[in-house]
């Protein structure tokens, strides 16, 4: 049987290795202290925020609806499964303030990136509006399929099988897309409005136009839509982005030159206002 032995800093396996795979053997070595202390720095980052998060007050939101808002509630208030003592969705939740003036909802130094980003799409030829998902479903498959790995994990089934992106794209809510000059989707979100929060419940991009601002442009302009529908009917008061600590530290990044910021959240149903 064919193992191996250990040979100063390197596997040697006992199987002889072709030129290439021991190129690849020794650059992975090489490149093993990057990745070990990227992640020092990633933990030690999230371990920043946390601490910060700790002597915050949590704000409270109301969410009120159907029976589908409900059951985002019930999901966002129950119990965490690795730490049973908090909920689900309370620590670290990437929120965005709408109430405030339309100037001021990309104005200053914070957004400097993302109106560049915007600029370069926009001059790249995107555009953006709402669509119906279930005549894009194809579109929306080939987007989810456009990459293996997302965030550094194999992308799920259920985002590539069709079937199941047809039951998902039943849900309420309003779908937004970039579309390229040809009106090829390239990107979209679905963006149901649970009650006082409107929620970026999906949000994905063909990996090919990334480089060309289609995300920046998709989140500044839906959350633009969101902020129209604040003035006119008394909310979404918060946009959320799902959590603060989750994923690479490129998404939060992402987040945070898009306005969204770490909260802690309780959540309170409103029986009063849901149907």
């Amino acid at each position: 049987m064919q193992g191996t032995s250990y040979a100063g800093s390197y596997i040697v396996a006992e199987c002889p290795l072709t030129a290439a795979q021991q190129l690849d053997l020794r650059n992975g070595y090489r490149l093993l202290p990057y990745a070990v202390t990227e992640s020092l720095e990633n933990t030690r980052r999230k371990l920043s925020v946390a601490l910060w998060l700790l002597r915050q007050k949590p704000v409270r939101i109301a969410l009120f609806g159907d029976a589908y808002c409900r059951s985002v509630y019930e999901m966002f208030t129950a119990r965490h499964k690795k730490l049973p003592l908090t909920r689900r969705k309370s620590f670290g939740v990437a929120l965005r303030d709408l109430d405030v003036k339309p100037a001021n909802l990309f104005g200053g130094p914070r957004f400097e990136l993302l109106r560049r980003k915007v600029r370069r799409a926009r001059r790249l030829g995107y555009t953006f509006r709402r669509f119906d998902p279930q005549e894009r479903l194809n579109e929306i498959v080939r987007v989810n399929g456009s990459t293996a790995i997302r965030q550094r994990r194999a992308i799920q089934p259920r985002y590539l099988d069709p079937v199941q992106v047809a039951s998902y794209c039943a849900a309420p809510g309003a779908w937004y897309g970039v579309f390229d000059a040809d009106q090829v989707l390239r990107g979209y979100c679905h963006t149901p409005m649970i009650g006082d929060c409107g929620l970026f419940s999906r949000i994905l991009g063909d990996a090919e136009s990334l480089n060309d601002g289609i995300m920046y442009l998709l989140v500044f302009e839906t959350l633009g839509e969101m902020h129209k529908l604040l003035s006119q009917t008394g909310h979404p008061r918060w946009a959320m982005y799902d959590m603060f600590l989750g994923g690479s530290q490129g998404l939060r990044d992402f987040k945070h030159r898009c306005g969204f910021d770490p909260y802690r959240v309780t959540w309170h149903w409103h029986r009063d206002r849901s149907g």
